[in-house]
C-alpha cells in the first residue's frame, strides 16, 4: 500500500493507527508525498520503526508503487524492502 501523504508523507493520526494496524498484520505500507519536491525520510515525524511503514525518499507515489511491486517479487519484510528504497 502506497501513501500520499501530505509534507513529507505525513497523515492523520487515525490513519497512522490504522496503516499501523495493517502493517502489523503483514501489509507492506509506504510514505510517500503529493508534494512535488518533498522527500520522505524515515523516522522524521512518523515513528516508521515502531510503526513497520516504509519511506519512499525521493519518489513520488507513482514510482513507489512500482519499486514496491517490484521488491514485493522478492520479499514481504519491511526492513529490505526498506533497503530497496534507500538503494533506489
Amino acid at each position: 500500500m502506497v501513501i500520499a501523504g501530505v509534507g513529507s508523507g505525513n497523515m492523520s493520526a487515525h490513519a497512522i493507527e490504522r496503516l499501523g494496524r495493517a502493517a502489523s498484520k503483514g501489509v507492506a505500507v509506504v510514505r510517500s508525498s503529493r508534494v512535488v519536491s518533498a522527500m520522505v525520510l524515515r523516522n522524521h515525524e512518523i515513528d516508521d520503526d515502531r510503526l513497520g511503514f516504509i519511506a519512499a525518499g525521493d519518489l513520488n507515489a507513482p514510482k513507489s508503487r512500482v519499486l514496491l511491486q517490484l521488491a514485493l517479487t522478492e520479499t514481504t519484510d519491511p526492513r529490505r524492502i526498506q533497503q530497496v528504497f534507500d538503494q533506489s
